[in-house]
């Protein structure tokens, strides 16, 4: 059984004359007698009871109309679904995020344009480390990252900058450096212990220039547990300064760090590879709205 036979077979049930359901179909009357009749024969059972003057359904095919108009309508819809996953309108897109992409506002930002243009595509996040994401990325694991850069890329992948930033110092209330008013120079972290983030470039670069090595520095690996180690004043933080906007904690306070600035970004991450349209959709119009300053 094919889906034309359930086709021909409702457009006889909707008319009961085969020549005005041939002709409606675009087929020879004789062709559309021998479709139905092939149907019938798989069945088991007639469809129509036949004479020179009608038509009728027998029970067995008012039964069997039901179920085939149910199926014809389901295969019509997916098929206009299939047509809109192509077209991008439909799908999933999983994401890996860290946790100062959305501290930062960087994934609202990135994506409720989208929703408002393509409402139908399901949006999954997870916080995953920026380490792991080019892995899950490549293994299909997630199809969209962000991280904190500057990073390593492995060659499938390509990223775009969502957005620029300066780093700069969370100190707790207590440290003696917090009653500083103006910026704080690299070198006068020299004897101080930094606390790193997953991204460790902005600590590396105030020590580069603040010409002190990183001996005693600690990476305790998410956002909060390093600001929880300011709090206490088990160290210095080197964070994006863009955090200082939005997170406002007990006894943590922000200072700048004397100039040139030391950069930050939040790039996006995806494969060079993409195939799926929704995806497509989404980098296309990532990379039309968002303009980091």
């Amino acid at each position: 059984m094919e889906l034309r036979h359930l086709q021909y077979f409702l457009a006889v049930a909707r008319t009961l004359h085969f020549s005005a359901a041939a002709e409606a179909l675009g087929i020879a009357t004789p062709t559309l007698s021998v479709q139905i009749k092939q149907l019938e024969n798989e069945i088991g059972t007639a469809l129509f009871f036949r004479t020179k003057r009608r038509v009728k359904l027998t029970q067995a095919g008012e039964i069997f109309r039901l179920e085939a108009e149910a199926t014809v309508q389901q295969a019509a819809l997916a098929l206009e679904r299939g047509k809109s996953a192509a077209r991008g309108e439909i799908g999933y897109i999983r994401v890996g995020y860290i946790t100062a992409t959305l501290w930062s506002g960087t994934l609202t930002e990135v994506f409720t344009p989208f929703r408002h243009d393509y409402p139908d595509v399901t949006i999954s996040t997870r916080e995953i480390l920026m380490d792991i994401q080019p892995v899950q990325l490549l293994e299909g694991a997630i199809d969209i990252g962000f991280v904190r850069g500057p990073v390593v890329l492995p060659t499938e992948i390509n990223h775009l900058v969502v957005q620029r930033d300066k780093f700069c110092l969370a100190l707790s209330s207590a440290h003696p450096l917090a009653a500083t008013r103006g910026d704080i120079a690299p070198e006068q972290l020299a004897n101080e212990r930094i606390i790193l983030p997953e991204q460790p470039f902005g600590g590396e670069e105030v020590a580069r220039r603040g010409g002190f090595k990183l001996t005693n520095a600690s990476r305790p690996g998410g956002l909060m547990e390093m600001l929880a180690r300011v709090s206490i004043n088990e160290g210095v933080a080197v964070i994006p300064a863009v955090l200082t906007h939005t997170i406002h904690l007990p006894n943590i306070v922000y200072r700048d760090i004397a100039t040139p600035v030391i950069s930050s970004e939040i790039w996006m991450l995806y494969r060079k590879w993409e195939r799926s349209a929704v995806l497509k959709k989404l980098i296309q119009m990532t990379k039309k709205n968002i303009q980091p300053g």
